[in-house]
C-alpha cells in the first residue's frame, strides 16, 4: 500500500529518503493513512492523533504522483478502472493539505490551531470508557473547548 510505502524506514522514495523516527510519544507515522482518507472522503480530518511530518508529507506526496503517472502509462490497462484509479489519486493529492500532524514538536500541520486539535481530539474519544482516568479526560477537553475560544480572544497571537 501506499501507506507502506511512505513509513518505510528502510526505503528511499526518488530523491526522499526514509522518514526519520518520531519518538515513542509520537502517533504512529501509519495514522496518516486513514486520516488522508477521511479528508478525501469527507474533506475535513476528525480524528486525533495523526503524525504527518514534513517528510512523510513529501513521501506521500511523491508516491501518489508516481501511481497517477504509472495508471496512466500503464498499457492495456482497462481504461475505466484505470480512469477510476487516477481520479481517486488526484483526490487524494487534493486532500493531502488537510492532514494535520499532531507530533509534539509540530505545529499543527493541516491543522487549523489547537482548538482544532481539541475537537478532533473530542470527537476521536470513546463515548462509554472504562477507566475513570478517561473519563476525566474527556471532561478535561469539554471544558477546554468551551474556554478555548475566550482564551484565544484574550491571549491573542500578535499581542
Amino acid at each position: 500500500s501506499v501507506a507502506a510505502l511512505t513509513c518505510d524506514a528502510s526505503l528511499t522514495l526518488g530523491v526522499f529518503g526514509p522518514v526519520a523516527s518520531v519518538g515513542p510519544q509520537a502517533p504512529p507515522l501509519g495514522s496518516a493513512g486513514p486520516a488522508l482518507l477521511q479528508a478525501a472522503l469527507h474533506n475535513d480530518v476528525k480524528m486525533w492523533p495523526v503524525a504527518m511530518p514534513n517528510a512523510a508529507l513529501v513521501r506521500w506526496e511523491y508516491a501518489l504522483r508516481a501511481l497517477r503517472h504509472a495508471l496512466c502509462a500503464a498499457p492495456g490497462e482497462d481504461s475505466e478502472v484505470a480512469d477510476a484509479m487516477k481520479a481517486a489519486m488526484t483526490q487524494l493529492l487534493k486532500a493531502l493539505p488537510k492532514v494535520p500532524n499532531d507530533d509534539a514538536s509540530s505545529s499543527g500541520g493541516g491543522c487549523k490551531g489547537f482548538g482544532d486539535r481539541l475537537k478532533r481530539m473530542e470527537l476521536s474519544g470513546l463515548s462509554r470508557m472504562p477507566v475513570k482516568g478517561a473519563a476525566a479526560l474527556r471532561f478535561g477537553i469539554s471544558e477546554l473547548i468551551e474556554q478555548w475560544p475566550q482564551f484565544e480572544e484574550d491571549a491573542p497571537i500578535g499581542g
